[in-house]
């Protein structure tokens, strides 16, 4: 059908049109001109400064452009995508983590590795899925906008659906990886990008804009690295082969043991992760900046709090980053409009894990400071 060159031209463009859109939706996340706080890597990173940080931005999309017309270029985007997650956390979405290794994968030229990606996302994003919450709360609450248009009888099949949905995109990324079953795999592949489309786009839940170009980039990657193909995926091309092995493959187990963040392992929509809400006195409110205050929603006459998944979903249309060390920074910044350390105090639920089930943890601003 297609020989490697065209199908690594395909993916590029591809790849990189879904990163434009991305980040395009997304466009708070990658400025530093914002209330959400920017959580470095290493603490000595300052924020870039206007209009410094809309230059880094629209730098990165015109070296994204360019790379869908010359794959050479993608080593100028790679530097610029680094440093940029360097600068702040909460850019290591999983649709950015994906999209830069894939791309990398095609500037090495190396369509296994891109193909491990894909099948290594789709294996692990259903491993996640096995849990209580997704099968009780997100699956049903996807089907909602279908079950509007179905009679009372057809909601018994909710549970089973949501029972079988982790197993169904488990079971996609094994087959991709078996050349007998790519072809199926393939097929639920797309139709899989498709319910979730139909569920999350604007005329189902109308939810996290972001993915919708995402699934699309999806299905496109699957049907261009799979599509009548019956390569060994597993067959090594050489060291980026086997860091994406390594990234894509393996690390993810670790996020079970709480050992490996919950974005990087294609922890997409599982419900199991890390929660963070702050609350705060009544008196700081007028303190506060709007940019920040807008999120404070009454508890007690005397108690706010401020939902740190909806500042980030309404702020940078994007949601957190859900790790506790991001969290924290994001409290710390809230202290800053504190007169005492008792006024603010951080609320995270943590993520259960095998060996541990779901705990909580409360920090004050005195605690953030260590």
């Amino acid at each position: 059908m297609w020989d490697t060159a065209r199908r690594l031209l395909y993916l590029r463009v591809a790849i990189a049109a879904g990163t434009i859109a991305g980040m395009a939706l997304s466009h708070k996340l990658w400025l530093s001109a914002r209330f959400y706080p920017l959580t470095p890597v290493f603490p000595l990173l300052k924020p870039i400064p206007s209009p410094f940080d809309a230059v880094l931005y629209g730098a990165t999309l015109l070296a994204l452009a360019a790379s869908a017309i010359n794959a050479r270029l993608i080593s100028i985007f790679t530097i610029l995508a680094v440093f940029l997650a360097l600068c702040d956390q909460s850019r290591l979405q999983p649709w950015f983590y994906e999209y830069f290794f894939l791309l990398l994968g095609v500037a090495f030229a190396s369509p296994n590795a891109c193909r491990l990606i894909v099948a290594s996302t789709y294996f692990w994003s259903g491993a996640q899925k096995i849990n209580s919450g997704f099968i009780n709360d997100v699956f049903p609450w996807m089907l909602e906008p279908f079950l509007r248009h179905l009679p009372q009888r057809a909601h018994a099949i909710v549970h089973p659906l949501s029972l079988a949905a982790p197993f169904v995109e488990l079971a996609i990324g094994l087959a991709l990886l078996s050349g007998k079953l790519r072809t199926a795999a393939i097929a639920a592949a797309v139709a899989m990008h498709l319910f979730i489309l139909m569920a999350l786009g604007p005329w189902g839940q109308n939810y996290n804009h972001v993915v919708w170009p995402w699934n699309l980039a999806m299905a496109a990657s699957v049907i261009i690295l799979f599509l009548k193909t019956d390569t060994n995926v597993l067959s090594h091309e050489g060291r980026f082969h086997t860091l994406i092995l390594l990234l894509f493959a393996f690390a993810p187990v670790l996020s079970f043991f709480g050992s490996w963040d919950h974005y990087l392992s294609s922890a997409m929509y599982s419900s199991n992760r890390n929660r963070g809400m702050i609350f705060l006195s009544d008196k700081m409110i007028d303190r506060l900046p709007d940019g920040i205050a807008n999120y404070a929603r009454v508890e007690t006459p005397d108690l706010d709090s401020i939902d740190i998944n909806e500042w980030s979903a309404d702020e940078l249309n994007v949601p957190p980053y859900p790790e506790v060390r991001v969290y924290k920074n994001i409290a710390r910044r809230v202290c800053q409009y504190a007169e005492n350390p008792t006024e603010v105090r951080l609320s995270i639920t943590s993520k259960s894990t095998i060996g541990s089930s779901v705990t909580g943890e409360s920090f004050t601003c005195a605690a953030l400071k260590n």
